[in-house]
């Protein structure tokens, strides 16, 4: 039973290895012919302020899992790219609100699609229901990491 058990919580580290890497390779060739660089946060950078623009540099860290060091040095690339702009906030001079630009937003809202077409593709054949418990028990598995 504990063998059994082993192996299943190896199956299950594999797995999700496997579909990480998968993920990666579909998306690549699409981020690439963006202009994009992997590996530093770009696409999740643009997805996110697609969805919520104008946040700032500390909300944008927290919701691409990111630590602000390495987010400053993304956002002086695609800020020098042309495609944000970071204006002052107006309560504290040290805080910048990250905004796209008009360029910025046509190559997030790209971003967007191919992410939407990859959710697709990862959940096709599951119910609802599925996708629900799914959530539920990769929730519970994050939140085992987080404690």
């Amino acid at each position: 039973m504990e063998d059994r058990l082993l192996e299943q919580k190896d199956e299950i580290r594999k797995i999700m290895v496997q579909m990480e890497g998968s993920r990666k390779k579909i998306l690549r060739p699409h981020f690439l012919d963006l202009g994009l660089t992997l590996g530093m946060g770009q696409p999740r950078i643009l997805n996110q302020l697609c969805r919520k623009d104008g946040i700032t540099q500390k909300e944008l860290a927290d919701q691409c899992h990111l630590d602000v060091t390495t987010l400053s040095r993304t956002l002086d690339r695609m800020e020098e790219a042309g495609w944000l702009e970071r204006t002052v906030h107006p309560g504290s001079r040290r805080s910048f609100f990250i905004r796209l630009t008009p360029e910025g937003r046509k190559k997030a809202l790209r971003v967007r699609e191919h992410f939407e077409r990859l959710d697709e593709q990862m959940c096709r054949g599951f119910s609802p229901e599925e996708l629900d418990q799914l959530e539920n028990f990769l929730n519970r598995m994050q939140e085992n990491l987080e404690s």
